[in-house]
């Protein structure tokens, strides 16, 4: 049991900071990476031209709060929302490099945790769980948006 605590802590630790890697490297350098791509060759247009029209389309949401957006979106644990695409929604939107990289950073810590005390509560339970965050999530988006209208009104 002892031992299985530290293994579990390790492993954590392993896929969160493995996760991280590219992060900086795709908010850094990938408009300048598209450009050079888009210069050389049509079809690297096209597919760049793919790529940041997916992202913007998933950046609609993270694009009104910024950090705040960005960082809920990574902490989601579904396909399409971890740290990778975060890294290029904060590089599609523009975001400051710090401000990008710590709010991948924040996410993929909360979607770590998240998904660790999902597999330790079962099944049964982790359906219930998130259900509830579901619910908590779409209740803070709602009260986001109202107090951003409240503020923009003033």
């Amino acid at each position: 049991m002892f031992h299985a605590i530290y293994a579990q802590n390790f492993i954590s630790t392993l896929c969160f900071s493995r996760n991280m890697v590219p992060v900086p490297f795709i908010i850094l350098y990938l408009k300048k990476l598209a450009t050079f791509l888009s210069q050389r060759s049509a079809w690297a247009t096209q597919i760049m031209d793919l790529l940041f029209e997916r992202a913007r389309r998933k950046a609609a949401p993270v694009e009104e709060f910024q950090w705040l957006g960005l960082m809920l979106f990574v902490a989601v644990p579904f396909p399409g929302t971890g740290a990778w695409t975060g890294a290029i929604i904060a590089s599609v939107l523009g975001m400051p490099f710090w401000s990008g990289l710590s709010a991948n950073l924040v996410g993929v810590v909360l979607a770590g945790l998240l998904v660790n005390l999902l597999m330790n509560l079962g099944l049964k339970h982790a359906i219930g769980t998130g259900v509830l965050l579901f619910i908590v999530s779409t209740v803070m988006w709602g009260a986001l948006r109202g107090v951003k209208k409240s503020l923009n009104t003033k």
